[in-house]
């Protein structure tokens, strides 16, 4: 991970706090759907050994939504904003899982103009050149994560709104 720091001067000192806090949440998620994910793996070959097609709901997997989605309320509410709240969130899961880069090869601008608000764009590659945007607010002393949005490096001012997965 290499992160280019395009702060004010005055909050460039910032950015390991901001960093931290948003890469250990976004780690906190890739660790549940990852663990999700391989027990999805096991309830499909016990579906496939019982003989039930794919398109058919199989023993344990409503189940796993539900545990995947009450671990998921567990930990992401507390940080991000109401608004951020009001668009949902766990809505997949998969291999790779949604932040999987965080960890891996990326690279991430750190902007930062004033006391209450900092922006991290992540740049990273899954198939094609992406990106995601995190807008970070500080509410009564606490980070918390705004708003989240995708777009294409070959498209870099456009940007499409998304929830935290």
């Amino acid at each position: 991970m290499k992160i280019i720091n395009e702060a004010n001067e005055k909050f460039k000192g910032m950015q390991d706090e901001i960093c931290d806090f948003l890469f250990d949440f976004l780690r906190k998620i890739n660790e549940i759907e990852e663990s999700t994910y391989k027990r999805s793996v096991e309830l499909q070959k016990n579906k496939l050994k019982l003989g039930i097609p794919k398109h058919i709901i199989g023993p344990g997997e409503n189940e796993l939504w539900d545990e995947f989605k009450q671990q998921l309320r567990e930990i992401i509410p507390p940080h991000i904003t109401d608004k951020l709240r009001q668009r949902g969130f766990g809505g997949s899961y998969g291999d790779p899982a949604t932040y999987f880069y965080i960890d891996g090869d990326c690279t991430i601008n750190f902007i930062m103009k004033s006391a209450t608000r900092a922006v991290v764009i992540t740049h990273y590659s899954k198939g094609i050149d992406m990106m995601h945007k995190f807008v970070i607010k500080n509410e009564e002393g606490k980070w918390l994560v705004d708003a989240v949005y995708y777009g294409f490096e070959s498209k870099p001012d456009k940007w499409s709104v998304c929830a935290i997965q």
